[in-house]
C-alpha cells in the first residue's frame, strides 16, 4: 500500500482539478439549455472557486484535529453528493447551487492532498519532487479536463459531465479508504480554534466583489457599483488588519509578511483571473461565433492547459534550485497576455483557428510556468506545522482569481461597449461574436501586462514586516 499512497492523493486531486476543468466546455451548453442570462452563466462558471477558496482556509482545523485522511473522505461524499445534485438540475439556481455546495465539499481536496504528499515525502527529503508532481497533476487535469466535458456533452448531455464527477469522486473515496492509513488527530502541530470570522470575511468580500465585476453585465446603476466596491474594499481592510493582528488568523500571516512569498501570493489570483476570463470567453466565441461543437472547442484550446503539463514541472523546479521565482512569474504572466493580445486582434474579422490555437498555447506555457513558481516558493518558505494553511492560503488566492474571471471577461464586454444580452440558443451573440469578445481580450491582456510588471518587480533591500 505504501506505492499506492501518492497515487490516492492525486486521485483526490484531480477530483477538485476536473470540477473546474471539465465543466469549463459544457458552459455554454449549459447557458443554452437552462437559458441562462449572462450574469447567471458568469456566476455558474466562478461559483465553484467562490465557496472553494474561502473554505479551505478552515481545511487546516479539521485536518488536524480529526485527521487528513478522514477529512479528505467526508470532502469527497460531499463532492460526489453535491455533483449528483447538479445532474438533476432543471433551473440555473439549483445548478448554481449545486456548484456551490460542490465546492464546500472540493475545499479540502487540494490542501489536503498536497500536505499528504508532503509528509509522504518528508521521509525521503524530495518535497520538491511532491510538489512538482501535484502541480503537474494538476496541470493535466486542466489539460484533459476540457476534452473529456467537451467529449460527454458532444456525445451525451452536459449532465454527464456531473455524472462523471460523481464516480471519479467515488473511486477517488475508495482509493484513499485502502491506500492511505489513518494518522488520526494531529500530535505534532499546536491546535487553534478555527478562525470563524476570517473565513467569513474572506468569503464576503469574494461574493461583494463578484457583485462588484458582474454589475456592468446586469446594467447596474453607478451608485449601486460604487457603494459594492466600497464594500469590498472595506471587507478587505477588515481581513488584512486582522490578519496582522491575529496570529491564529485563517490565513497564513508568514507567508504575507515575507516579500517573496506575499510577491507569489498575489500573483496566483491575477494568474488565475487572467486564465480564467480567457477561457471564458474563448469557449462562446468557438461554440457560438465559430459553430464549433463542445469537443472540437475543446481540442482547439487544449494547447491552453497542455503546455503547462511540462512546464510547471519545469518551473517547479527551477525555483526549487532558486531563491527567487520572480522572473518565471512574470514570464508566465507576459505570456497569457500575449495570448490574450494575438487572440483579440483582427477586429473586423474573426481571429484564424490556427492563430487562436496558438494564443492557447501561449496561456498554457504561462499558466504552468507562473503557477509552478508560484506554488513552490510558497511550499518552501512555510511554516514545518503550518503545511495546510499554507497550501490553503496559496489556493485560495488562486480560486477566488479564478472565480473573478469569467466576471471579469463580461466586465471587459461592457466596457468595450459590447454587453452580453442573454445566453440562450437563439440570442447569444454578445457573448460570442468577435466584435465584442476581441476587443475585451485586448482590454485584459493589456491589464494583465500591467500585472506583471506591478507584482513581480524586483524590490531591493532587505524583508520588512507587513
Amino acid at each position: 500500500m505504501p506505492r499506492l499512497a501518492p497515487f490516492a492523493c492525486y486521485a483526490a486531486l484531480l477530483c477538485g482539478a476536473l470540477a473546474i476543468a471539465s465543466v469549463t466546455a459544457a458552459v455554454p451548453a449549459v447557458a443554452a439549455d437552462l437559458e441562462m442570462e449572462p450574469v447567471q452563466a458568469q456566476w455558474f462558471a466562478a461559483a465553484y472557486q467562490l465557496t472553494c477558496g474561502p473554505l479551505q482556509l478552515g481545511v487546516s482545523h479539521f485536518a488536524d484535529q480529526y485527521g487528513a485522511r478522514r477529512i479528505l473522505l467526508v470532502a469527497l461524499a460531499a463532492f460526489a453528493a453535491a455533483s449528483l445534485l447538479a445532474t438533476a438540475a432543471t433551473a440555473a439556481a439549483v445548478l448554481i447551487t449545486a456548484r456551490l455546495v460542490q465546492g464546500v465539499g472540493g475545499a479540502a481536496l487540494s490542501p489536503v492532498s498536497l500536505a499528504l504528499l508532503l509528509a509522504l515525502r518528508r521521509r525521503t527529503e524530495n518535497e520538491p519532487h511532491a510538489v512538482a508532481g501535484w502541480v503537474s497533476t494538476a496541470a493535466a487535469a486542466s489539460s484533459l479536463g476540457p476534452v473529456l466535458g467537451g467529449l460527454l456533452t458532444s456525445l451525451l448531455d452536459w449532465r454527464a459531465v456531473f455524472g462523471a464527477l460523481v464516480l471519479l469522486a467515488t473511486a477517488g473515496a475508495g482509493c484513499a479508504l485502502h491506500a492511505l492509513g489513518e494518522p488520526g488527530p494531529s500530535t505534532t502541530s499546536p491546535r487553534h480554534p478555527m478562525d470563524i470570522a476570517g473565513i467569513t470575511l474572506c468569503t464576503a468580500a469574494a461574493v461583494t466583489a463578484l457583485i462588484t465585476l458582474t454589475a456592468p453585465t446586469v446594467a447596474a446603476s453607478a451608485p449601486a457599483r460604487a457603494s459594492t466596491g466600497l464594500l469590498t474594499a472595506i471587507l478587505i481592510g477588515l481581513l488584512v488588519f486582522r490578519t496582522r493582528r491575529d496570529p491564529q488568523c485563517a490565513l497564513d500571516a508568514g507567508l504575507l509578511r515575507q516579500v517573496g512569498t506575499r510577491r507569489a501570493l498575489l500573483v496566483l489570483p491575477a494568474l488565475f483571473c487572467a486564465n480564467s476570463a480567457f477561457t471564458f470567453l474563448t469557449y462562446f466565441a468557438l461554440t457560438r461565433a465559430y459553430g464549433l461543437s463542445p469537443l472540437s472547442a475543446a481540442l482547439i484550446a487544449l494547447p491552453a492547459a497542455a503546455p503547462a503539463v511540462f512546464t510547471a514541472r519545469l518551473a517547479a523546479k527551477r525555483t526549487g534550485e532558486h531563491r527567487d521565482g520572480s522572473r518565471l512569474m512574470r514570464t508566465g504572466l507576459l505570456c497569457i497576455a500575449a495570448g490574450m493580445l494575438i487572440s483579440g486582434c483582427g477586429h473586423q474579422h474573426p481571429t484564424p483557428l490556427w492563430l487562436l490555437s496558438g494564443a492557447c498555447a501561449f496561456v498554457g506555457c504561462g499558466l504552468g510556468l507562473a503557477n509552478g513558481s508560484a506554488m513552490t516558493v510558497v511550499s518552501r518558505s512555510r511554516a514545518s506545522h503550518r503545511t495546510a494553511q499554507a497550501v490553503a492560503t496559496a489556493t485560495t488566492f488562486a480560486m477566488l482569481g479564478g472565480a473573478a474571471g469569467p466576471a471579469a471577461a463580461g466586465a471587459a464586454l461592457a466596457l468595450v461597449g459590447h454587453p452580453p444580452r442573454t445566453c440562450g440558443a437563439s440570442a447569444c451573440d454578445a457573448l460570442g461574436t468577435p466584435l465584442g469578445t476581441q476587443p475585451a481580450l485586448s482590454l485584459l491582456g493589456l491589464l494583465t501586462v500591467v500585472s506583471a510588471f506591478a507584482l513581480t518587480g524586483r524590490r531591493h533591500g532587505r524583508r520588512r514586516q507587513w
